[in-house]
């Protein structure tokens, strides 16, 4: 009877042990997941700075801001049914359901819907507002009386010296005499009258390998009298019978500080303002910032997109301080349809000076979203 018992016993126990449940294995669908994607505009180009938060419930569980790109990644997130919030200054916020799935991230694409545009657009046509020592430059360029070489001209030939640079001009014939090399044009045997930020240099021959040409932002050459024009003939002891040459120095351009690891992005840097309460929001002031308009600065044509009579747009953000001077740690560009447009658009605000906002009678910071349209001059004659 014992013997029976105990295989009764062992019976059970087998049966018992083929239906209790095994300890859980760690399965496929325990892994994280992600969501990631772009952030773009109804202007068409895509957005820096929105700001991202995926809840679970009504509990915030992941948040991120979108970079240059308009990109933006959230990992480390458990599977399932989620909702994905887009916020950004000026633009309708909006709200979707994703899900989170273990493994590889759901990929969204977000578009942005302008709210509300306070400014009118600072419209730049062609290059009809340049102001400034390339102005002139500029100007002279479409009339195609001589031969112009701008900043991306000389930078994208990376000549080793103005020989190099000028020896692609017909006509120029450049000569070796003793350590120095001199320019003839056009067969003359007299040397071209050199001009130097709007100075003629009367001092003999000029000595153009002197300087590298990577320092100049524009030079211009004409191959006689009849193509010079007239502000590089008045005066008469200046003869420009052998050719002339004009030298725009390259004016230095402040570079923007690269952020550190860790530091505040410009659209983290004004919410943080907006909350400290240093900075105010244009329907929260009785007087909005704006441009001064004695004093508008509009932003220089990138030469690729004038050349290829191309357009585009771009919102930039900019907090503007008491004095009205822009604060440009602050600066970014909200969205645009070009990257190309971004600097020139950077240096123009650099360079605006501002009306402040005012509030409750008291001068305020204010961050202000202005668009810049840049618009084709079809009727401007194209570099030959």
């Amino acid at each position: 009877m014992h013997f029976r018992a105990a295989v009764a016993w062992a019976r059970f126990a087998v049966s018992a042990l083929l239906v209790l449940p095994l300890p859980a294995l760690p399965l496929a669908s325990q892994e994280p997941g992600g969501v990631r994607g772009t952030i773009s505009s109804d202007l068409g180009g895509t957005m820096e700075g929105a700001q991202i938060r995926l809840f679970f419930g009504s509990v915030p569980t992941a948040s991120t801001e979108s970079d240059e790109s308009g990109r933006f990644s959230l990992v480390n997130l458990r599977p399932g049914p989620a909702r994905l919030e887009v916020r950004r200054l000026g633009f309708r916020p909006e709200t979707l359901t994703v899900t989170v799935v273990a493994g590889d991230p759901t990929v969204v694409a977000v578009r942005m819907v302008r709210a509300a545009v306070e400014l009118r657009a600072v419209r730049v046509l062609g290059r009809r507002d340049v102001v400034g020592p390339m102005a002139g430059f500029y100007k002279r360029q479409q009339t195609g009386s001589g031969r112009f070489f701008n900043h991306q001209d000389i930078d994208r030939r990376n000549p080793n010296n103005m020989s190099d640079l000028l020896r692609s001009v017909p006509g120029i014939r450049i000569e070796s005499r003793g350590q120095m090399s001199t320019v003839r044009i056009r067969g003359n045997r007299c040397a071209p009258l050199v001009w130097l930020d709007g100075q003629a240099l009367m001092a003999g021959e000029v000595d153009l390998d002197a300087w590298d040409p990577r320092t100049f932002d524009g030079v211009e050459v004409y191959s006689g009298p009849a193509s010079v024009p007239v502000e590089f003939q008045r005066d008469q002891r200046m003869s420009s019978s052998c050719g002339t040459i004009v030298l725009w120095s390259r004016q230095p351009v402040p570079r923007e500080p690269k952020r550190k690891k860790g530091e505040l992005t410009p659209a983290a840097q004004i919410a943080a303002l907006l909350e400290q309460g240093r900075t105010y929001l244009p329907q929260d002031v009785d007087r909005s910032a704006a441009p001064d308009s004695a004093h508008i600065v509009k932003p220089i044509y990138p030469d690729s997109l004038f050349d290829a009579l191309s357009g585009g747009k771009v919102i930039a953000e900019i907090v503007i301080t008491q004095s009205g001077v822009p604060l440009m740690d602050t600066f970014s560009a909200v969205t645009f349809t070009d990257r190309s447009l971004v600097e020139p658009v950077r240096r123009a605000i650099r360079e605006q000076r501002f009306v402040p906002a005012v509030r409750q009678g008291v001068v305020v910071q204010q961050v202000l979203q202005l668009p810049f349209e840049f618009v084709p001059d079809s009727t401007a004659r194209r570099r030959r």
